[in-house]
């Protein structure tokens, strides 16, 4: 594949994403979170929730020229409101000395995720078939949606507090429910902006992986953005669910680096000294 294309389904990757964060500024709870579409990034938080889940800046397109005060300017309201973010960015698009001036900040890279693209205008899947005992469709009551974010929550070790605003509470999102049986196994979010669906939340629980579940069940909900006019389906993997993505025709386009606070800049954050443990102690 060439370059210039992976870069632009790269950027779709991101475009959605960015659609997803966007969406949490709909939920109706408290506290709202704000979100700043700024000419320069998409920057989301939380007043009163210290949560990654709910505090981010992505899309940064900045001035390397005037890079730290843009930077410094962007992080003002997480240093405001005591707030711990994430900075994510497409690895090899950001501006030149993002990442330096990230970490000079006091962020740290916690790596990344890969970004993956499937072209939907011919996709046909032959994924192997669900087993009999399983039903698969979208969440239709309040229960299911429940039961959803009950396994997501479960398997990805995720509070349930800030995740309902990813789930039951945003009416941005379909969730996706799968039983084996009468016990619901398998669940996942979508997300529609323009002509790209974008996939989240991926779950099976431990006992029931390795059955097809979560293929046929990812495999339904595409169907249904193809047929609703979707040209592309996007989603970030890790490496275990890699092979399945795969499997259905998602191709590699890029990594999204995620960089998260370090302990100095947690501390300050956090509004707590910043002098080490031991800093002074034989002063």
């Amino acid at each position: 594949m060439a370059l210039e294309q992976m870069n632009q389904m790269a950027l779709l990757v991101e475009r959605n994403w960015c659609a997803a964060w966007a969406s949490l500024g709909a939920v109706q709870a408290e506290p709202a979170t704000i979100v700043d579409d700024l000419p320069e990034a998409l920057r989301i938080y939380t007043p009163g929730l210290p949560e990654t889940l709910l505090n981010i800046v992505i899309r940064y397109a900045g001035d390397e020229a005037s890079l730290a005060d843009q930077v410094e300017q962007i992080i003002t309201p997480y240093r405001e409101q005591r707030l711990p973010f994430q900075w994510w960015l497409t690895r090899g698009l950001e501006p030149a000395g993002l990442r330096e001036r990230l970490g000079a900040l006091g962020m740290e890279t916690w790596g990344g995720a890969t970004m993956m693209c499937l072209p939907l205008d011919n996709w046909l899947s032959r994924y192997t078939p669900a087993p009999a005992s399983a039903t698969l469709r979208k969440a239709q009551r309040d229960e299911e949606a429940l039961d959803a974010l009950n396994i997501i929550c479960n398997v990805f070790y995720i509070p349930r507090a800030p995740m309902q605003r990813w789930t039951i509470q945003n009416p941005a999102f379909d969730l996706w429910l799968a039983w084996l049986g009468a016990r619901p196994v398998a669940a996942m979010a979508t997300l529609r902006a323009g002509d790209t669906v974008g996939v989240y939340h991926l779950a099976t629980l431990a006992g029931v992986r390795r059955r097809g579940i979560a293929g046929n069940l990812l495999t339904l909900a595409l169907s249904e953005a193809q047929a609703q006019g979707c040209r592309w389906a996007t989603l970030t993997a890790t490496p275990e669910a890699r092979a399945l993505y795969e499997s259905l025709g998602f191709n590699s386009c890029g990594l999204l680096e995620q960089w998260m606070p370090g302990p100095r800049l947690s501390r300050e954050l956090a509004g707590a000294p910043t002098r080490g443990l031991f800093d002074g102690y034989w002063e």
